[in-house]
């Protein structure tokens, strides 16, 4: 069976402090993988030190302005479909490192965008973000947000993780490998050759940061793709680096892609 080739598409805002870390959990996996490095610019010696790691690890490196993580995820997917031949393409965060990288799920399955496990420092699961369709906990999220209710908001959050966790220990407790989700942690994302060249770029730029799990969820159901959760590969998300460097308000960014985000659904522009 030919081995399988990966690229993977890191993203980098500031943080290059754990990038080396990520990328020799590629090589001790021996992954077959090509790096691709977007440098999202912030200063000059920001831009140096992720080129230096680049050309380290014989990655592509390419610097681009700041126009938020779907914009640089969309153009360095660009510059892998121009540049690269690959089997899967994997959208990772810098502060991730590989714990478990089993590709047999992969062999079998061309037509799926899939996740890992994601566990955090503390021991938190982030996979999958939403278990289900759920519209009426986004209904609830979405006017939280837009009218500044934290009762609203909380409470669509509150239905989406009892589903979520209820099914999550269902899946951890059964034989099975993987499980078909609605929507996948962004922190680390892996999309088929054929899914990409399907629906095209994944990544709505309008939203600068944060909501790009849902809209990608919502994205495949209208090409009729799926995304599946995967015990075969895990992950650990450090969540240390880009969020604590962004000089962003997180609350205020991540109240406009969400509103960016659902009125685009309800005008059924996803």
């Amino acid at each position: 069976m030919t081995e399988l080739r990966f690229v993977f598409v890191i993203v980098v805002y500031r943080n290059t402090s754990d990038i080396e870390e990520l990328l020799l959990s590629i090589k001790s996996h021996k992954i077959n993988a090509e790096v691709v490095i977007v440098n999202n610019y912030y200063d000059n010696d920001s831009l140096l030190r992720c080129s230096e790691i680049a050309s380290k690890y014989e990655g592509h490196f390419i610097n681009i302005e700041n126009k938020g993580y779907g914009y640089g995820n969309n153009r360095g997917i660009e510059y892998s479909n121009k540049n690269l031949k690959y089997d899967y393409l994997i959208i990772s965060n810098p502060d991730v490192i590989i714990k478990q990288f089993d590709t047999t799920y992969l062999s079998n399955q061309k037509d799926y965008v899939i996740g890992p496990l994601i566990k955090t420092i503390s021991g938190k699961n982030q996979n999958p973000y939403w278990f289900v369709d759920n519209p009426i906990a986004e209904w609830f999220i979405f006017k939280g947000y837009k009218y500044k209710s934290r009762l609203i908001l909380y409470s669509g959050i509150a239905i989406n993780k009892f589903i979520r966790e209820a099914f999550l220990l269902i899946f951890k407790l059964r034989k099975k490998r993987y499980t078909n989700v609605f929507a996948l942690h962004g922190s680390f994302v892996i999309f088929s050759k054929n899914v990409l060249t399907k629906i095209g770029l994944p990544y709505d730029e309008d939203m600068f940061l944060f909501a790009e799990e849902a809209h990608l969820a919502h994205l495949l159901k209208r090409n009729n793709m799926k995304s599946v959760l995967t015990k075969d590969i895990e992950v650990l998300h450090k969540e240390d680096g880009s969020m604590s460097l962004a000089n962003l308000n997180l609350s205020s960014e991540l109240k406009k892609s969400v509103i960016t985000y659902y009125t685009k659904l309800r005008k059924k522009n996803i």
